[in-house]
């Protein structure tokens, strides 16, 4: 252990030595997990200077670590520490440092004294506090810096080495993948971290790390392809208490603990798990079978577990093919029928719309209040394509642009594309079947609603055939996760995990044996790095500026990890907004804040709005080349009260977001010249004028040369 001192008193710098010595011994004797606490022991006031935590005089507010214990999994942790004088916490950040030969970011939470508290991990009466640290490698020494913050505005830093012990793998599956291609040395990816839903054993789901490494399990007791990274937790189908049936949700803290959420049993549901749990509008869209569907029935729910809307396709379709003057009972099976066979689903919110892939038929998008259809993408040689109903509502792909068969995994891009991955797989139940292609593709459209046309922007090909499963994903700057979920290799079963740099690049390539989609039905992208607990959970927040009478656009701030850039100018007054939706209503807020990491200017103007679940800050005098740190102070949803912060990057000119504006945007903001402004490529109207022309040219050139510090 060592502690940096002020002062020149050798005597006692010799006590304060024999003590700490003696703490260290018996602190070990205590607890084999924690083999050194506060090895690096430094509290900083605001001007800078070091003083020992509790032994001269200086700051009042100290941190001691005591000891750990193991959590639920050998990834998890619980780290037990005392605080003085007891109330006196303001949040305290854990930090994993990466194991050797690791390109990863680390995976790093920030806990605050509310949320500690609401959790009853943090008691204020007495100062004990646990700090729960996930994310562990296992059967390893890992190194972990603990940062607490005071309310007095000092700070402590401790580093303890938790040792931890092996886990089984109960799938015999995931400790030891085929390695094709390791993870490059670059730190270029987007994403570290990738949840894979599975149902294999009862671990599910599982996350590994882009280097191949398992980081984290379920806890045990879930088995269930449906699952979802949500509101900084995990929530899964699981089956309810007295029953066998998966009716119910439940979620599933990063510590490891769960809560039952909501039984649907009630209102008919047979099953929460057959496929996906996808984001929407307001919540999360599960999909269910019910007692009088198969397969064609999804709920939104919010975090609580309430039902906030609900789409039964088969009475959208029937409604649909009757108005065109169809018979709907030639299309749409019977309640015991998987005619439809939803397996993923999406919100795109440029135009409000709810889209289904129906593995049988097509990609389905209907208005999301009305439940209108508003076009059909698929297969002309399957059997929907023979009713004038449904074919009205087709978008005619543009030439060298193919049809998606089979299709898994639909989302929106951040330049409002159609992402979704190709099976190339003929249908099942619906007769004609269709044609089917070898091999499968991950595949982008870019749509143009008015002309009712799809075109094929990007597709990635590695020669293997998925006829089920399988997805692919997006992250901001053009990096991609693939995952062929049922490959037959050699008379084996596998599933395969690819990651892309921009596009093209191959990261990393890893292969797992599997039986049927079990080990990896779909993966998906997570951020593990620089996640924030609160007590009152945020949702999502943007950016939103108005594009002239082009509307209103926003750019996503992810909660997590590395900060989004705003690329738009805010104007000669440098005018922004940030929006925060959260997760129950009422919320109110007393105030808000917002700092810049590298010295730029900007402050809020007014008091925050509050919509409903949103809250609106309003930044003016926002300098460019800077990362904000926009805090909401205060924030209560009638139970508990906290300050949440949202971080974006204000970089204008770089429609890339790349970090440095140059030829590329200008490139690109000249492609889309003289074009309307849409949801695809309003970053390219950079002045915010509602059109993209010269001026929108001669600002991204004079940004050039222009980064982010």
């Amino acid at each position: 252990m060592h502690v940096n001192y002020v002062g020149s008193n050798r005597a006692m710098k010799l006590k304060v030595t024999i003590f700490l010595s003696l703490f260290v011994a018996l602190n070990v004797l205590l607890n084999p997990f924690l083999s050194a606490a506060g090895s690096k022991a430094t509290q900083k006031k605001n001007n800078g200077n070091k003083v020992p935590p509790r032994f001269s005089p200086g700051p009042s507010s100290s941190a001691m670590v005591v000891g750990s214990s193991p959590g639920p999994t050998a990834f998890i942790a619980l780290i037990n520490a005392t605080v003085s004088p007891a109330n006196s916490l303001k949040s305290v950040q854990f930090t994993i440092t990466p194991a050797p030969g690791s390109v990863t970011r680390p995976i790093s939470a920030t806990y605050t004294a509310n949320y500690l508290q609401s959790r009853n991990y943090l008691n204020t009466g007495t100062g004990a506090a646990i700090i729960p640290v996930f994310g562990l490698y296992a059967n390893f020494s890992n190194t972990v810096v603990l940062n607490f913050s005071f309310t007095d505005g000092s700070s402590q830093q401790n580093m303890v080495t938790v040792v931890t012990a092996d886990w089984t793998d109960n799938c015999n599956i995931y400790k030891n993948p085929t390695v094709i291609q390791a993870r490059t040395a670059s730190t270029t990816l987007s994403y570290d971290y990738m949840l894979l839903k599975t149902q294999c054993g009862s671990q599910s789901p599982v996350i590994l790390d882009t280097d191949g490494v398992v980081r984290w399990i379920g806890p045990g007791g879930f088995s269930s392809f449906a699952s979802i990274f949500f509101a900084n937790g995990i929530y899964i189908s699981s089956i309810p208490s007295g029953s066998t049936t998966p009716t119910g949700i439940s979620r599933i803290e990063f510590d490891g603990i769960f809560t039952f959420v909501h039984d649907y049993s009630n209102i008919g549901v047979t099953s929460t798990g057959h496929h996906n749990i996808d984001p929407g509008r307001q919540g999360m869209l599960v999909e269910v079978n019910t007692t009088s569907e198969t397969e064609s029935v999804i709920l939104e729910i919010d975090t609580s577990g309430n039902v906030l809307n609900t789409w039964n396709f088969a009475n959208i379709i029937s409604a649909a093919m009757t108005a065109g003057g169809d018979d709907p009972t030639k299309f749409v099976g019977t309640s015991s029928q998987d005619w439809f066979h939803n397996n993923a689903t999406t919100y795109r919110k440029s135009d409000n719309t709810f889209i289904a892939s129906s593995r049988e038929n097509f990609v389905i998008a209907v208005d999301y209040d009305t439940q209108q259809i508003k076009w059909i993408l698929g297969d002309p040689t399957k059997h929907w394509h023979q009713f004038p109903s449904l074919v009205a509502f087709a978008l005619t792909l543009a030439p060298n642009s193919l049809p998606p068969i089979g299709q898994h995994a639909v989302s929106i891009t951040s330049n409002d594309d159609l992402l979704l991955f190709d099976d190339g797989f003929q249908s099942i139940f619906q007769m004609p079947a269709g044609t089917s292609h070898n091999p499968s593709l991950a595949r982008k459209y870019q749509l143009d609603l008015g002309a009712m046309t799809a075109t094929e922007v990007w597709n990635y090909n590695q020669n293997l055939f998925s006829n089920v499963c399988s997805s692919v994903y997006e992250e901001p700057g053009l990096d991609y996760l693939i995952d062929w979920a049922h490959l037959v290799i050699s008379g084996n079963q596998a599933a395969e995990l690819v990651g892309l740099d921009n596009g093209a690049t191959k990261v990393f390539d890893y292969r797992f044996p599997t039986t049927s989609c079990n080990t990896a039905w779909n993966s998906i992208p997570i951020h593990l790095e620089q996640m924030t607990f609160t007590s009152v959970i945020p949702l999502r927040a943007v950016s939103r500026l108005t594009h002239g009478s082009a509307g209103t656009y926003d750019v996503s701030l992810p909660l997590t990890g590395t900060p989004a850039i705003e690329c738009r100018s805010g104007g000669a007054a440098g005018n922004y907004q940030v929006v925060v939706t959260f997760a129950t209503t009422p919320v109110s807020v007393t105030s808000a804040s917002v700092t810049s990491d590298s010295g730029g200017t900007a402050s809020v103007s007014g008091a925050p709005a509050i919509s409903g679940k949103d809250v609106a800050v309003n930044l003016t005098g926002v300098s460019n080349a800077q990362t904000l740190t926009v805090n909401l102070l205060g924030v209560s949803d009638g139970t508990n009260t906290d300050d949440v912060s949202v971080r974006v990057s204000i970089l204008q000119g770089d429609t890339t977001g790349n970090g440095i504006v140059n030829s590329s945007d200008i490139v690109q903001v000249q492609s889309q010249s003289g074009q309307p402004v849409t949801g695809a490529n309003f970053r390219e109207d950079v002045t915010a004028s509602g059109q993209i022309n010269s001026s929108d040219i001669n600002f991204a050139q004079s940004m050039s040369g222009t980064a982010l510090p």
